[in-house]
């Protein structure tokens, strides 16, 4: 479904789908026409396989942002320098999400099959502020790691539209559920998109957003620090990661029980490495205790 933002400018809602993460595009249709993100689902690849799309652009190397980038063979393939070796090696995305290391197999097989994994390959890398000219419309790439090391949002300044990818608004704040996500990081990228002051905001996971803006920066970024409190409190006794995780602090939802406890693995494994860089946590023998 294609929602209009401005007459140039579109939002494609991802088409709903049992049990796989789809997420929303950005379809610009200037002089040139430039289409941010290819997970939109199944239910929109009969509306977008005929559009005649220039630049295709990844905003990160996650499955649900690529899955259909095959749909599109004349354009021009753009991804993030920083993430670019995640969309183009199935080994680097393997290592990046972390699936050896926390025990993830069976959900790094089920994202392979369900999402129809695909290596890509492309000689155009993009870095902080390469710009798209298209006619009218200028579209921007804004380097906001944290989600992935290579996560970029989208400014069109003109517009005052901001594509945000995943610092996506959501009620379930923000998921660093890689063991190459950043916790810190993502406060930075959360902070600096608030401060451009879009008038709309595109997430990848949410509708459109035109409302009370500022507001919902700030309760996503205070989703980050009430975990922590959280955690904080729960290892003022010591406790292992799988011990932390079976509280189930940290992640929202996931279409599956055993997908779940994977990414929520993960995200006690990113949040702990900030507490540990300052000074507020401390691990001994596998097993992790509150300083503070």
């Amino acid at each position: 479904m294609l929602i209009p933002v401005t007459d140039r400018i579109k939002m494609v809602k991802a088409a709903n789908e049992t049990g796989l993460l789809v997420a929303n595009s950005l379809l610009v249709e200037d002089e040139q026409t430039l289409l941010i993100d290819a997970g939109f689902g199944h239910g929109n690849v009969d509306t977008l396989r005929d559009i005649p799309v220039d630049y295709l652009v990844n905003s990160h190397f996650h499955e649900d942002h690529v899955m259909f980038n095959w749909l599109f063979p004349r354009a021009q393939l753009f991804v993030p320098l920083e993430d670019a070796e995640g969309i183009s090696s199935r080994q680097a995305y393997i290592d990046w999400y972390g699936f050896q290391i926390l025990d993830g197999q069976s959900v790094q097989d089920w994202i392979f099959a369900a999402f129809d994994w695909r290596e890509y390959h492309t000689d155009n890398l993009f870095t902080e502020g390469h710009k798209w000219e298209l006619g009218n419309t200028t579209v921007q790439a804004l380097h906001t790691p944290g989600h992935t090391q290579g996560h970029y949002a989208f400014w069109l300044e003109k517009e005052r539209v901001l594509f945000a990818a995943d610092v996506a608004l959501t009620p379930t704040g923000p998921w660093y559920g890689n063991i190459t996500s950043d916790v810190d990081d993502f406060i930075a990228s959360i902070k600096r998109l608030k401060a451009l002051k879009p008038q709309v905001v595109v997430s990848a996971h949410r509708s459109l957003i035109e409302k009370n803006i500022d507001q919902q920066f700030d309760r996503y970024l205070e989703v980050i620090f009430e975990r922590e409190e959280k955690l904080l409190a729960y290892l003022q006794k010591a406790h292992t990661l799988e011990e932390i995780a079976a509280q189930k602090f940290l992640y929202g939802y996931q279409p599956a029980e055993i997908v779940q406890g994977f990414f929520e693995r993960v995200h006690v494994y990113t949040h702990l490495r900030r507490l540990r860089n300052l000074g507020w946590v401390e691990e001994q023998n596998g097993r992790y205790r509150s300083t503070r």
